[in-house]
This record gives C-alpha cells, sequence and structure tokens, in this order.
C-alpha cells in the first residue's frame, strides 16, 4: 500500500455491523439513485453523512454537515496526481488550490500520463470535473485546480 492509502487509513476506522438486510438494500438503492451509479467509497461516504446527521440531532453540537461529493476513487486520486507533478514538472512553480491552469496544459498533461486519444483526455476532465478536483473557468481556456 502506498504513503496516501496509509493516511487515509489513519483517519478512518473499519467498523463491522449487523443491519437489517431490507434497511442496507433501501440504504443502496438510495445511494445508486443519487449518484446514478454504485462504486467504490460511496457506501461509507453516505453513511458517514448519516451518521453525522444523527449525531448532530442528539446532540448541541451545531456542526454543519459537509456537502462536498465523496472522495475520489484512488485511481482517479492517483492519476490527478500524476497529471499535477507533469504540470508542476513543465509549467508551473506550484499548483494552490483555486489556481488557474491552461487546459491546453491540463491535456498535455493527461495525454503524457494515459495517453493522447481525444476521448482518453475528454474522459479525464470529465471524470477530475465530476469528483470535484477542477473546474471550468468562465474563460473557456481556463481551468481551476480544486
Amino acid at each position: 500500500m502506498g504513503k496516501k492509502a496509509d493516511k487515509v487509513k489513519a483517519d478512518k476506522v473499519k467498523v463491522g455491523l449487523f443491519l437489517d438486510k431490507k434497511l442496507m438494500e433501501n440504504f443502496r438503492a438510495m445511494i445508486q439513485d443519487k449518484w446514478k451509479k454504485y462504486e467504490r467509497g460511496l457506501l461509507s461516504y453516505e453513511a458517514e453523512m448519516a451518521l453525522r446527521h444523527w449525531l448532530s440531532l442528539h446532540t448541541k453540537t451545531q456542526n454543519a454537515i459537509g456537502v462536498d461529493k465523496p472522495n475520489p476513487t484512488p485511481k482517479t486520486a492517483m492519476v490527478f496526481a500524476q497529471v499535477k507533478n507533469y504540470l508542476l514538472s513543465n509549467w508551473y512553480y506550484e499548483l494552490k488550490p483555486g489556481q488557474e491552469v491552461h487546459v491546453r496544459h491540463l491535456e498535455e498533461a493527461i495525454a503524457a500520463v494515459r495517453g493522447g486519444d481525444k476521448r482518453t483526455i475528454r474522459r479525464w476532465m470529465n471524470e477530475f470535473h465530476r469528483m470535484g478536483l477542477i473546474k471550468p473557468m468562465p474563460s473557456p481556456s481556463l481551468w481551476k485546480v480544486l
């Protein structure tokens, strides 16, 4: 396992539970309906959000429940890290959250890391955007790294 996976595991605790079979079927169906798919990490994310909500209802804590999307899948996070490293080694001194990058640089970095086919580049741009790692700016040639 890599260092990133070890860090994530250090922040998380594996829990074993016995739950009603129908309740779990309904919970998984709700996740499928909400996210239009069912992929790794969504069950943990939704269960954590449900527990946070339940705790906030039963304690005086006024913590806001995050509305962020789930963490990117490990493959997406790995590819995005490779793309960022390519950007840093070729064009940018640093990449802070909120920094704007040129779409041409992103596309070239994806091509170098995953392949130069236009469909591959479009797929990874869409995946990074969907997972909240980048977002388009009003100028069509700029994207913001989140």
